[in-house]
Parts: C-alpha cells; sequence; structure tokens
C-alpha cells in the first residue's frame, strides 16, 4: 500500500506509521489542508472482504475518529479538532471514492 510522496511531511502528522490505504489519501489530504485539523494521526489498517468505500466519523475527546472503508481494507484515523462539524463538512465534500 503506498501514497503520493510527501503525503504525511508536515506538523500535522505524528511520524510513527506511514502506511495509507489507497481510499484514504484524498481523506487525509483534505484533512491535512482544513484549516480546523490541528492533528492526525494514523491508525490501524484492517484487512476486509471487497465491499463499497465510504467514509465514517465518530466524535471523541479532542477531535474526531475517521473510519476510510476502501476496497479490501479499512483504516482508522485520529483528527485532532475544535470544529469537528466543519472537518466532518470539509472531508466529505472531498473526498471520492
Amino acid at each position: 500500500m503506498s501514497h503520493a510522496k510527501g503525503l504525511l511531511k508536515g506538523a500535522k502528522f505524528n511520524g510513527r506509521h506511514s502506511t495509507v490505504i489507497p481510499s484514504a489519501v484524498t481523506a487525509i489530504e483534505a484533512a491535512r489542508d482544513c484549516p480546523y485539523v490541528s492533528k492526525i494521526a494514523l491508525g490501524v489498517i484492517t484487512p476486509l472482504r471487497a465491499g463499497k468505500p465510504h467514509l465514517k466519523f465518530n466524535p471523541v475527546s479532542g477531535g474526531l475518529k475517521m473510519q476510510v472503508r476502501g476496497t479490501h481494507a479499512v483504516q482508522i484515523l485520529w483528527l485532532y479538532t475544535t470544529r469537528p462539524d466543519d472537518v466532518i463538512a470539509e472531508i466529505t465534500r472531498k473526498w471520492a471514492p
């Protein structure tokens, strides 16, 4: 699983984990470019059977838990923000499976 070079560069990333599923690239770019997101932490990737890509957001203390479902895997991302509704709207608008 690869991603565009430089995708995970910048102050918003923690740098510990660098694997991204292809379906998450656009969502990560949208989160990175969103002025309301202060930090992005990449989480686990779980392989799944083939399915339809989609996004799912859950509010958590300090931000959002975002699940990106790709065709064969799901990836969890943690978005630190004080404006979760604005972040959800922006990422959803820019993300396309």
